[in-house]
C-alpha cells in the first residue's frame, strides 16, 4: 500500500471508529439510576412521612438537555446516592402545565427543592454535569 493511501485508510478507520462509538452510546445509553416518582402529591406525602425534602425535576420528552441528563447526570452513581436524601419526583411539563407554571419559569430542565408542604426552598434550571449538579445540590442554600 502506498504511504498516501495508508494515511487515507487510517483517517477513514479513525473516523468510522469514532462514529461507531457515538452510535453505540446513543443506542445503548447508560441506565438512569434515579427512582423517579411520577405522582407529585404522593411524593409530598412520602416526604412528609419520611422527613425528607422533595426534589422536583421538571422535564419534557422533546427537551434535548433533559435527554442528555438521562445519559449523564441521572446515570451517575454519586448523584443517585446524593438524591437518596430526597424524594425525587419527575414532572413532565406537558402533562402538568399548572404545576410547572407554579414552580418554574420557561426554562427546562428545572429543579426545585421543596418542603413536604410544597414550599420551594431552592431552584435552578439548565443542564448540569454530575459534578455541577452535586455542587448545586450540596450548597447550603436549602439546608
Amino acid at each position: 500500500m502506498k504511504p498516501a493511501n495508508k494515511r487515507i485508510f487510517i483517517i477513514i478507520a479513525i473516523f468510522l471508529g469514532a462514529e461507531a462509538m457515538f452510535f453505540w452510546r446513543d443506542i445503548f445509553p447508560p441506565k438512569e439510576l434515579i427512582p423517579w416518582r411520577k405522582d407529585f402529591p404522593a411524593a409530598k406525602q412520602e416526604a412528609e412521612k419520611s422527613d425528607k425534602l422533595v426534589f422536583a425535576y421538571f422535564t419534557a420528552s422533546w427537551c434535548g438537555p433533559c435527554q442528555r441528563l438521562k445519559r449523564t447526570t441521572w446515570a451517575d452513581a454519586q448523584v443517585e446516592l446524593a438524591l437518596r436524601r430526597y424524594v425525587p419526583v419527575e414532572i413532565d411539563i406537558d402533562e402538568h402545565r399548572e404545576l410547572a407554571a407554579r414552580y418554574i419559569g420557561d426554562s427546562i430542565p428545572a429543579y426545585v427543592i421543596l418542603k413536604s408542604d410544597g414550599t420551594p426552598l431552592k431552584n435552578q434550571s439548565g443542564y448540569f454535569s454530575p459534578q455541577e449538579f452535586l455542587a448545586w445540590l450540596n450548597s447550603s442554600a436549602h439546608q
